[in-house]
């Protein structure tokens, strides 16, 4: 209950009534007495984590807005959006081009921003509180500009009314300016402390490399998609101070990928939602990716026969993404691949059975004991080996092949594969771009669409319209989303993007 509480007594905070501000109370929580203290500003913020965990880990639009699967039984919604071939499927009030859920992040940062300063700090509080906001507010808007491109710019709690769209690029440089500012102020994660001086494990909290991190893909983002190679550099340095880290560190297998690693707050964890898995801060099976596409042996009370719903992947499209045979994540991601391929198809259909995603939480009583709750998992966005691998890919992209393979074959050798070789796995910067699909099959926030828009390589590699994509398609925003006719309500100064008008969503 105190949970409860909380949450709604920092989105009372939040609110900009002007009841709120003609007469403080003793009881009642109001702009005016509530930011006096440090316990004040810390429940705002623990307020803010879990909106940030509510609207962006604990929301299926996020995996629906994944327009790059590796399956091969791709259906209804997903299939449509794999071939950007949305109007489909989604209306213009479609939850996955709505991009409130972001904005109700924002706006809870936006509030802490706005009225921590009235609050008695000590310098050392205060520079965590601004960071944890600082962070959070630089991360959506990447996110935001990754998905729909140019955005409403909003900056404060009160900031309301009508909003044009602001190009991406100035959402970038913002999101760049408040992500070096958390860096600046923050301590690495190894040295976070809590308001009594506890140690923070969780990778939910922004450190010094969470911001570090997001900065190496945001540079990396604007280099490619602005044309602005020399930005890459920059990009590599963020790369170069997050491994240089002793915060994080890769751990030893693939099986400890999935044991330690995607269970969550592991020292290759950078970037985690995390959730406490109790009755008020849990997300749910079905809100998992893997609640999409893992069924036997994971969830129990299944077998090997029980009818697989959702996204499926051939044994054969595994055996393509995974050729090395010494390549344990082809065991550890997938349930005895070998074996189970060889079992009768009226069984397995031709299908593997994913396993990367282990750790269940089953109903303990009522009459869906036994069966699956919840996952005991964190949402994971940035762990290290992504960091390594994105430092491959700008390596490339600046001309040292050599460091370039030395990043690659750190991740190729702890998943026991063979060393990169030209002849059998092709030129460096697509075998990168391989690497990164196998190593995050299932992972994050459409991290191999982005990867693929980051690297040009959508006609290569993506389905269906992606493929006859013009370069004045992209020009027109097509690799992004179209925006939601709910954001032009009360709006005028709301445009569509132009490839979206001329395809299904003309309002």
């Amino acid at each position: 209950m105190k949970y409860i509480i909380l949450l709604f007594c920092v989105s009372l905070v939040f609110c900009s009534c002007d009841d709120f501000l003609t007469e403080e109370t003793e009881t009642g929580v109001t702009n005016n007495n509530f930011w006096k203290n440090a316990s004040d500003v810390d429940a705002a913020v623990n307020g803010l984590y879990a909106t940030f965990r509510f609207n962006h880990a604990n929301n299926n639009n996020m995996y629906y807005r994944d327009r790059a699967l590796l399956f091969d039984g791709i259906t209804g919604a997903w299939a449509n959006a794999n071939n950007n071939q949305l109007w489909k499927s989604w209306s213009s009030t479609n939850g996955c081009l709505n991009w409130s859920w972001e904005y109700d992040i924002i706006s809870s940062a936006n509030g802490i921003l706005d009225n921590m300063d009235r609050a008695e700090l000590s310098p050392e509080r205060y520079n965590f509180y601004l960071s944890q906001a600082l962070g959070i507010r630089g991360y959506m808007y990447f996110y935001i500009l990754k998905n729909w491109g140019d955005a409403p710019l909003v900056l404060h709690a009160e900031d309301v009314g009508a909003k044009a769209r602001t190009p991406w690029q100035e959402i970038a440089e913002l999101s760049i300016a408040e992500l070096k500012q958390a860096a600046s102020l923050l301590p690495r994660a190894r040295d976070l402390v809590d308001i009594d001086g506890k140690p923070i494990t969780s990778k939910q909290v922004f450190s010094k490399g969470t911001c570090q991190a997001i900065l190496a893909h945001e540079y990396a983002w604007k280099a490619a998609l602005n044309g602005e190679p020399e930005l890459n550099k920059i990009a590599i340095a963020y790369c170069d101070s997050v491994i240089a880290d002793d915060s994080y560190g890769l751990v030893d297998n693939i099986n400890e990928v999935c044991e330690i690693v995607i269970k969550g707050n592991s020292k290759e964890g950078i970037l985690e939602c995390d959730f406490e898995n109790n009755e008020i801060d849990s997300k749910g099976y079905a809100a998992y990716f893997a609640g999409n596409f893992q069924w036997w042996p994971v969830r129990p009370l299944t077998t090997p026969s029980t009818a697989r719903r959702g996204l499926l992947i051939k044994n054969s499209t595994v055996y393509s993404i995974y050729p090395d045979a010494k390549d344990q994540r082809r065991e550890e991601y997938f349930y005895k691949l070998d074996s189970m391929a060889k079992v009768s198809t009226s069984i397995t259909k031709g299908n593997a059975y994913v396993q990367k995603f282990r750790h269940v939480i089953p109903h303990e009583s009522g009459n869906l004991i036994g069966q699956i709750k919840d996952y005991d998992i964190n949402e994971i966005f940035i762990r290290l080996a992504d960091i390594i691998l994105l430092r491959a890919e700008l390596r490339v992209k600046t001309g040292d092949e050599a460091g370039a393979i030395k990043d690659l074959n750190r991740i190729r050798e702890r998943a026991g594969c063979s060393p990169y070789n030209a002849v059998v796995d092709g030129e460096l910067a697509g075998a990168i771009q391989d690497e990164r699909d196998r190593e995050f099959f299932c992972e994050g926030a459409a991290i191999r669409y982005y990867d693929v828009v980051r690297n040009g390589t959508f006609r290569e590699r993506l389905r269906g319209d992606f493929k006859t994509l013009t370069d004045q398609d992209v020009k027109d925003g097509a690799l992004y989303f179209p925006v939601a006719s709910t954001a032009f309500y009360n709006n005028t100064l709301m445009l569509q993007t132009p490839y979206w008008k001329r395809n299904g969503y003309a309002y």
